[in-house]
């Protein structure tokens, strides 16, 4: 017999067979989304989870075979993992409905950023959030999707403040065997691929993170082999530096469509996320040239009719702009090899043609490279045919081809469990898989006012524990205070600073003792955005100062999904027509917290009297100069006539009547209609299938080459 207190050859061998079950857990981010997966993690020890940051691979290095071994002889756990275990099989076992495109269709979706989970911090803000969803609502559909981003040894840098109140960056390691991915190997062997960086090759690792179904391959260029100067070209996210940031689009345009070669994955259709994946086209061409036997003019036609392009800014400005000097010295070689003359390639990224003063814009080569170009709301769509027409020279700006697909979340992620266990009570565990138009939806109106304004109670309360432990200036936080929450990236145009530009003003808001107002505030700025550093400044000196502002430090996604899901109000307040979409708001929203906005982007579309409140605004496309005095009043008008009187308006059991029936109308509306599900099959119609179709239409010519 083996000795009192020592493990016993069989037990050890079940204790590391599963560790390796939980592994497997880990590395699946199905996680970051299934509840009672994360339950299991949390539950084999709460203060290592915590501890941890939400990591999952952390949490098993520490507890280890043993740790595992003891935490499964606990009853909650061995409840825990059946729980677990059931989820994670029911997920795998589903067959998602076969979407015909009437033709084969593998969709390569390229991103230079991805929010999926906190402990894989490869995103900044919203783009990356956005792509995360992507990825998470075609696992759910079963829509065939490989994903293509970059991994961050640095990340985009933690956001601290100083005793200045200034907001600095800290960059801590992403150190690989900490984080639920893993190396992608061909033939037992590491996959190494090349792209071109002027006369020089760089080396490219790859790395995969499987988003439920989906494969997300991560382009590192920290490997052996490389200079130090190449190997850096990978360290941070948004480098603002135009060398690097441009070395970083050719790993991932070019390596990233290499690196699916040789992992044997060939899509039919590439949609290039934002600008930043503009040399996916260039490349598409150099391997149909190489392939077959057309013309740089029949490659580029084949190229264009399978490449979507979605664009996210709605101003000239947020495009990455290359200066020809640097497009001749880091892609002037790799050119050559696709028979695109320097000066016509130049030509795709610059609103005149031929003009050599002007920069390279990546924005105009996205366009001008895709069939399907598409704006993300309605009216980003509009702004987007004003802003870039000059691609189609010569067309009516009501003509210029630039569509729309509105901007949706993946509700499973960002909806509260509180929210998330009504659904289900009502609708059916299966909630998520239903369509928008889904006649189970009215099931929700069974949901009794009582049981939606405990649960928002509940979720505000939490959303106060949480301040607190992040800062000590959280400790004069109500919890039933009306709460308004703020979370976003801190640029010049979403003006956080709008509400407090008349102090007396918004003193005499505050000033009555029975119908208190707090605000959360959190976001950062981009580490060169001067502008935007000092606004935040300013607000993080005012909550130093004031009991009913509080600063969230280092914005994340965890802070978001507190904020979003706790707060009454989401006040969003950008110059009109510069906020494209705003998906936080969608994230509060389908959480029943009222949104308080500027009619842009998504609010423009979904915006009706019993879902919250519109803040009205002079500006128009032909005039869009905003008048920041003006709003301010119209902002203070709104909480003090209707936002605030109708939070406390409440009934002989403490329920305010109104509010909570708008807040029932949020909560069907934008869950439906603004969740990530309905916009990937948006893609689907209306870009993926019928590029799809035009890629086959033109394979099967008789002329087609090869």
């Amino acid at each position: 017999m083996p000795a009192c207190g020592t493990p016993s050859r069989a037990n050890r061998v079940s204790s590391n067979l599963l560790l390796d079950e939980l592994k497997a857990l880990a590395v699946d981010l199905t996680w970051t989304w299934e509840p009672r997966i994360q339950e299991l993690f949390a539950t084999l020890d709460p203060g290592l989870w915590e501890e941890s940051g939400h990591n999952p691979i952390i949490l098993l290095a520490k507890l280890g075979p043993e740790g595992v071994a003891a935490a499964r002889e606990r009853p909650e756990v061995q409840r825990a993992l059946l729980l677990a275990e059931m989820a994670a099989g029911a997920y795998r076992a589903q067959q998602p409905a076969f979407y015909d495109a009437r033709a084969p269709l593998l969709v390569g979706y390229f991103s230079l950023e991805f929010g999926i989970a906190e402990c894989l911090p490869i995103y900044s803000g919203g783009l990356g959030i956005l792509a995360g969803d992507h990825l998470k609502a075609a696992s759910d559909l079963g829509m065939p999707l490989v994903a293509v981003g970059v991994f961050y040894r640095e990340g985009f840098g933690r956001q601290r403040i100083n005793e200045a109140n200034e907001q600095t960056e800290i960059y801590p390691e992403n150190i690989p065997d900490h984080l639920p991915i893993t190396r992608v190997e061909v033939d037992g062997k590491p996959l190494i691929i090349e792209a071109p960086i002027g006369t020089e090759t760089v080396k490219i690792g790859v790395w995969e993170a499987k988003v439920g179904r989906v494969p997300l391959y991560l382009l590192d260029t920290n490997v052996d082999g490389n200079s130090d100067e190449f190997r850096n070209i990978t360290d941070r996210l948004y480098a603002p530096e135009p060398d690097r940031r441009l070395r970083q689009e050719i790993v991932l345009g070019i390596g990233g469509m290499r690196a699916l070669r040789a992992i044997g994955i060939e899509p039919t259709v590439y949609h290039m996320n934002e600008g930043h994946g503009f040399l996916v086209g260039t490349e598409r061409i150099r391997e149909l040239r190489s392939s077959r036997q057309i013309t740089l003019s029949e490659a580029r036609l084949v190229a264009r009719a399978g490449i979507v392009f979605t664009t996210h800014t709605p101003v000239a400005a947020g495009s990455d702009y290359f200066d020809s000097g640097l497009v001749w010295e880091l892609l002037g070689p790799y050119l050559s090899e696709t028979g695109i003359s320097f000066d016509r390639f130049m030509d795709l990224g610059r609103a005149h043609p031929g003009d050599p003063r002007e920069q390279l814009c990546t924005t105009y080569v996205g366009l001008r490279m895709s069939d399907v170009p598409v704006g993300v709301s309605r009216l980003h769509g509009t702004v987007s045919r004003r802003l870039w027409k000059d691609a189609w020279p010569g067309l009516p700006e009501s003509q210029v081809p630039i569509g729309s697909v509105t901007n949706g979340v993946h509700m499973a992620t960002w909806l509260a469990p509180e929210i998330i266990r009504l659904f289900a009570d009502y609708v059916g565990d299966d909630w998520w898989t239903l369509d928008a138009d889904d006649s189970a939806w009215s099931l929700l109106d069974g949901i009794t006012p009582k049981q939606l304004w405990d649960a928002h109670q509940d979720l505000r309360h939490r959303l106060v524990r949480f301040a607190r432990t992040r800062t000590h200036d959280a400790d004069q936080l109500d919890p039933e205070a009306l709460t308004i929450g703020f979370s976003r990236r801190f640029a010049p145009y979403k003006r956080a600073t709008l509400l407090l530009s008349d102090p007396q003003r918004l003193k005499t808001i505050l000033a009555k003792a029975d119908r208190p107002i707090q605000f959360v505030f959190s976001g950062k700025s981009h580490p060169a955005d001067m502008g935007g550093k000092a606004i935040l400044k300013e607000v993080v000196t005012i909550s130093r100062q004031e009991p009913w502002l509080v600063f969230l430090e280092d914005y994340d996604i965890e802070v978001a999904r507190h904020v979003v899901q706790g707060a009454d109000v989401w006040l969003n307040n950008p110059k009109r027509f510069i906020e494209a979409s705003g998906t936080s708001g969608m994230k509060a929203g389908a959480n029943g917290v009222l949104n308080l906005s500027i009619l842009d982007g998504w609010w423009d579309e979904a915006y009706t009297s019993n879902l919250g409140w519109a803040i009205p605004s002079g500006a128009t496309l032909d005039r869009p100069d905003v008048d920041d005095e003006a709003e301010a009043d119209a902002l203070y008008r709104l909480l003090e006539k209707e936002v605030i009187p109708t939070f406390y308006d409440r009934d002989e059991d403490g329920i305010p009547q109104r509010w909570v029936e708008m807040m029932m109308q949020s909560v069907k509306s934008i869950s439906t209609q603004f969740s990530a599900r309905r916009m990937v099959l948006d893609y689907f119609k209306d870009a993926y299938a019928p590029a799809a179709r035009r890629v086959e239409q033109l394979r099967l010519l008789p002329d087609w080459g090869g």
